[in-house]
């Protein structure tokens, strides 16, 4: 039965692949998409935004979800329910949906170096109103996704119920129209320390910067 998994699940994969080439989209995107769970084409949509003096770390979803964005929802913060070994999660009440993708910063390039834009509702709250220029770069994301934002940045989010990070994660950075993967917690974290970006997490991946903006 792993063996038939395996093969159906390398279908989905190849024909996702041979439906991206079909729609253009670079053969590194494509490669990117391998490593970090996105859609390729959304790879592109980040790239692109990234060109405009911007920066973003995304937290990536489980490499096998790659052949599932755009025929199944993301999972919106509501459902607590884990995703599975498929890039998966079915729901109690039979709901099937992919992994999404976590913004984890989002930063402007100036002549000081890079600049936060804080993405989550006033004082990091759960919810409540984003900074109009916040709300805009979503909106503006969100339209081009296949796979849509489900929130804002999990660094901007001050709170105990912050979920930190775990060792199994892993991320990508969209940076001046260039992209790359970081494969673990310790890997992004020394790209924050080399960029001169204040990683908020603890040895253990525990949220420690309440307070911090």
């Amino acid at each position: 039965m792993a063996t038939l998994t395996a093969s159906i699940q390398e279908q989905l994969e190849q024909q996702r692949e041979q439906d991206w080439r079909r729609q253009g989209v670079p053969e590194a995107d494509i490669v990117l998409s391998r490593q970090t769970g996105m859609d390729a084409a959304d790879i592109g949509v980040f790239r692109r935004c990234s060109q405009r003096g911007l920066m973003f770390v995304v937290r990536c979803p489980k490499p096998t979800a790659r052949a599932h964005h755009g025929r199944f929802q993301p999972k919106p913060l509501a459902v607590k329910d884990k995703t599975g070994s498929s890039g998966l999660v079915v729901t109690p009440g039979g709901s099937i949906m992919v992994s999404d993708y976590d913004l984890m910063s989002v930063w402007r390039k100036s002549a000081a170096g890079w600049e936060k834009l804080f993405i989550s509702a006033a004082g990091g709250a759960a919810r409540g109103t984003y900074a109009p220029d916040s709300r805009a770069l979503l909106v503006e994301i969100n339209r081009q996704l296949v796979s849509k934002l489900q929130h804002g940045c999990q660094d901007d989010f001050h709170s105990p119920k912050n979920p930190g990070v775990k060792a199994t994660d892993h991320f990508a950075v969209f940076s001046l129209g260039a992209a790359q993967y970081v494969a673990t917690p310790a890997a992004c974290k020394k790209f924050y320390d080399s960029a001169r970006l204040p990683w908020r997490y603890d040895s253990g991946g525990t949220y420690n910067g309440a307070g911090a903006r």
